[in-house]
C-alpha cells in the first residue's frame, strides 16, 4: 500500500496572511491577470504544509500554465455556449491533479471518455431538476465516483463506496436538525456528512477515515471563525484557515 498513515498540516497564519496580502494586491493592480500566478503560489504553500505519514505533498504547477489553461478552456466553453464545460472540467482537474506530488511521486488523472462524463453530467442534471433536487445525493455520488476513479497514485485508483440512499437520509436528517436549531447544529451536521463521505473513499486496498467531532468544529467556527474573524474585520482569516486545516488533517488517515 503506497498511501497509508495519518495526515498532518503544519501551516503558519502569519505566512499565509502575508501570502494572501501580497498575491491579492498583485491580482488587484493587474486587474485580475495575475490571479493564476497568485493561485499557484498559494497552492504551493498550502500543499507543502500537508504530509501523510511524514511524506510531503507538493504542488508543482506554474502560474503561466494555469493562466493558459483557464484562458483556453474558458474560451472553448464560451464559444460552445457551455457545451464544452464538462470537457474543460476534466482538463482542469487533470492539470491540478497531475501537478501534485506525494513523496516526489505525481498523481495521475485520466481525462479519456469526456463524452461519457458529459452524458453523466447531463443526465444527472436532468434528474436533479425533475425531482426538484431530491435526486442530488445520488447525482453527487455518481459524479464524485467518476472523478475519483479517474485519479490514481502509483497505479492504485481512488474510488467511492457511498450509497445515494444513505447520503439522502443523512443529509435530510442533518439538514432538518440544522434548520430547527437555527443553524447551531450545523457543525455536527457537517461532521457527520463529511465523516461518511470521506470514510467511503478508497485507494487500492486502503480506506480513508475521517473523525470530525461536531463540538470541536462548533468551538472552532464560533471562536476563530465568527468571533475573531469578525472583530478583526477579516484579518484573522488566514489564522482561522490554518487552525481549520490543522484540525481537519489531524482527524484524517488512510489504513
Amino acid at each position: 500500500m503506497s498511501m497509508k498513515g495519518k495526515f498532518k498540516f503544519e501551516g503558519d497564519g502569519g505566512k499565509l496572511f502575508s501570502l494572501f496580502f501580497i498575491q491579492g494586491l498583485l491580482t488587484v493592480i493587474t486587474c485580475g491577470i495575475y490571479y493564476a500566478w497568485a493561485m499557484a503560489k498559494i497552492l504551493d504553500y498550502l500543499t507543502d504544509c500537508v504530509s501523510l505519514d511524514s511524506k510531503k505533498f507538493k504542488f508543482t504547477g506554474k502560474g503561466a500554465d494555469i493562466f493558459s489553461l483557464f484562458l483556453i478552456q474558458g474560451i472553448l466553453t464560451v464559444v460552445t455556449c457551455g457545451i464544452y464545460a464538462p470537457f474543460a472540467t476534466l482538463k482542469i482537474r487533470k492539470f491540478f491533479t497531475e501537478h501534485v506530488t506525494l513523496d516526489d511521486k505525481a498523481f495521475a488523472f485520466s481525462d479519456d471518455d469526456g463524452c461519457d462524463f458529459w452524458c453523466l453530467l447531463f443526465v444527472q442534471s436532468i434528474l436533479i431538476t425533475i425531482t426538484c433536487g431530491i435526486y442530488y445525493p445520488w447525482a453527487l455520488i455518481k459524479i464524485t465516483k467518476n472523478i475519483l476513479e479517474r485519479t490514481s497514485y502509483e497505479g492504485e485508483k481512488f474510488s467511492l463506496t457511498a450509497e445515494g440512499g444513505k447520503l439522502f437520509s443523512l443529509m435530510f436528517v442533518q439538514g432538518l436538525l440544522t434548520v430547527i436549531t437555527c443553524g447551531i447544529y450545523g457543525p455536527w451536521a457537517m461532521a457527520k456528512i463529511a465523516n461518511y463521505l470521506v470514510g467511503c473513499m478508497t485507494i487500492g486496498s486502503g480506506k480513508f477515515d475521517l473523525a470530525l467531532e461536531g463540538g470541536e468544529l462548533f468551538s472552532l467556527f464560533l471562536v476563530h471563525g465568527a468571533i475573531l474573524c469578525t472583530i478583526t474585520c477579516g484579518i484573522y482569516t488566514p489564522w482561522f484557515m490554518v487552525k481549520y486545516y490543522d484540525y481537519y488533517c489531524g482527524k484524517m488517515s488512510i489504513a
